[in-house]
């Protein structure tokens, strides 16, 4: 039996590991928020920050934003890392926020604080371990592709 290796997609633009660790932890907060209120538009307004930073440098993202500046506040260090497998994970956050906030405005309950658990868990191990599963699931989606290309 071989050992998968975790491959996240490359690119040359970096950004801060330790800010996008805040940035998780932010979202864990309005995660929290959003689905204990009840609000879906603030869930939506995730959404759109998850957006910001999948598909862009993330410079308008009111999260980073808050993020840079609690980093600058608590003295954090600079360390680079590949911004592909965080703009993957962050797509991922989009789709699942845009879920939660559709349930919640829907009134299944239930279903959205099921997938809010969900995003929780995965804010939380890059929050708190410092572990992005994007990294993980890409490998899943793309590691097929790669076994055939070799072959």
């Amino acid at each position: 039996m071989s050992k998968a290796v975790i491959t996240c997609p490359i690119s040359a633009e970096k950004v801060t590991e330790n800010i996008a660790r805040v940035v998780a932890f932010f979202t864990i907060l309005v995660v929290v928020t959003g689905a204990y209120f009840k609000l879906p538009i603030l869930i939506a307004l995730l959404a759109a920050d998850f957006f910001l930073r999948a598909f862009t440098n993330g410079r308008y993202s009111p999260l980073k934003y808050l993020a840079c500046r609690s980093s600058d506040y608590l003295g954090l260090d600079e360390k680079p890392t590949d911004a592909a497998p965080k703009k993957f994970a962050a797509g991922i956050g989009l789709l699942f926020s845009i879920a939660i906030a559709g349930l919640l405005w829907f009134h299944y309950d239930v279903a959205a604080y099921l997938l809010a658990g969900v995003l929780l868990i995965c804010a939380g191990l890059e929050s708190f371990k410092g572990f992005c599963l994007g990294c993980v699931i890409y490998t899943f989606f793309i590691l097929p592709f790669l076994s055939k290309a070799r072959a």
